[in-house]
């Protein structure tokens, strides 16, 4: 711009006064600058940059349209196995809501029962002979393997029912017996995060004994079958020296009431037994 400021400094007011009436004139100088020509240089450029890569976009046109067909039908068939597997889920829940643990113990205890009669059947049949005997071990040894599977499976679902049983009725005979306290009731019922087995019940808090005002504090265990321990006898004096008593002299129990203590070391008189 300085050259522009350098360039019409050197005009008249006269020549300045045409070149505001003279656009065309105006115009010349204007495009003639050399910032203009960078300018529009940059337009040039810019807009062949855009040319380019718009006919880049359209080449990749027929490309960007098959992926979003593709798309289109990958998601089509997502929804086609969303909905099939939301049936299959719920025919299997309706299943196994249906088919409890009784219901398929009573079915296969048909079915093991229904084995079991054709073996004997086809036992009969060979002995009539109306079975060769090669076909006989083949069929034979197939369907008494089946048969004793299904004994075992019978057997095995049998403990599970059960002891499905036994625990259900351990909690029913649990909420009959302690039917106020909701607590032990609640530690009888399984938890969903562990195993059912049943919490530790706190014990009962004794009351303590009213006594009476008039009553002793030694009669308070007067119910007891134990008499009250009678009083020592002969305790060592301070300052004595403690005596051991003689090995002749016979023990005297210490519940029943103390015989007087006489002067000579002499045992207790006993019924039944002679002095010498």
């Amino acid at each position: 711009m300085s050259d522009f400021g350098d360039k019409f400094s050197s005009y008249s007011l006269t020549q300045l006064n045409n070149l505001l009436e003279d656009d065309d004139k105006l115009d010349k100088i204007v495009q003639d600058m050399e910032e203009v020509q960078k300018v529009q240089q940059t337009k040039q450029m810019t807009l062949a940059s855009n040319r380019s890569l718009a006919e880049q976009n359209l080449l990749l046109q027929p490309r960007l349209d098959s992926q979003k067909n593709e798309l289109t039908k990958r998601y089509q068939h997502l929804q086609d196995l969303f909905e099939a597997f939301q049936l299959r889920k719920s025919t299997l829940d309706y299943h196994s809501g249906i088919n409890s643990l009784d219901t398929l113990l009573a079915l296969l205890q048909t079915e093991g029962a229904k084995i079991e009669e054709e073996t004997e059947n086809m036992a009969d049949s060979f002995l009539e002979g109306n079975v060769s005997l090669d076909t006989f071990v083949d069929e034979y040894h197939s369907r008494r393997k089946l048969a004793h599977l299904r004994r075992v499976k019978i057997d095995k679902l049998r403990e599970v029912v059960l002891k499905g049983h036994r625990l259900t009725q351990a909690q029913l005979a649990a909420l009959a017996t302690h039917p106020q306290d909701p607590a032990a009731s609640a530690s009888f019922l399984p938890n969903s995060g562990s195993s059912p087995v049943p919490q530790l019940r706190k014990a009962p808090t004794l009351q303590p004994t009213q006594l009476g005002a008039s009553q002793p504090a030694s009669d308070a265990y007067s119910g007891t079958p134990y008499p009250s321990i009678p009083p020592r006898v002969s305790y060592p004096q301070l300052g004595s020296t403690p005596s051991f008593p003689s090995p002749s002299v016979p023990f005297v129990p210490q519940y029943p009431p103390a015989l007087p203590q006489g002067p000579p070391p002499r045992p207790a008189l006993q019924p039944g037994f002679i002095l010498q």
